[in-house]
C-alpha cells in the first residue's frame, strides 16, 4: 500500500511542479506584454495587446486554481 501512496504522491508532486511552471511561463508573457503595451503608439495595436493580457490573466486564474487543486490532492497523501 505504501508503494502505491508514494507512486501518487511522486505523480501529484510532478504534476504540481509542471503547473508551476506554466504559470511563471504566463506570467512572464504577461509582463512582456505590459513592457510592449508601454512601448506601442497605434491604438489598434494597443487594443490587441490589452486582449493579450487579458486571455494571460484568465490563463493564470486557471493555472492558480490548478495549482491549489493538486495542493490539496497532496496534503491528502502527507497524512
Amino acid at each position: 500500500m505504501n508503494f502505491l501512496k508514494e507512486k501518487i504522491q511522486k505523480y501529484h508532486e510532478k504534476k504540481l511542479k509542471d503547473a508551476l511552471k506554466e504559470m511563471e511561463f504566463h506570467l512572464d508573457r504577461k509582463k512582456q506584454l505590459e513592457m510592449q503595451l508601454k512601448i506601442v503608439s497605434n491604438d489598434e495595436s494597443k487594443m490587441e495587446i490589452k486582449e493579450r493580457i487579458d486571455n494571460q490573466n484568465k490563463t493564470i486564474a486557471i493555472w492558480k486554481k490548478n495549482i491549489e487543486t493538486i495542493d490539496k490532492q497532496l496534503k491528502k497523501f502527507e497524512l
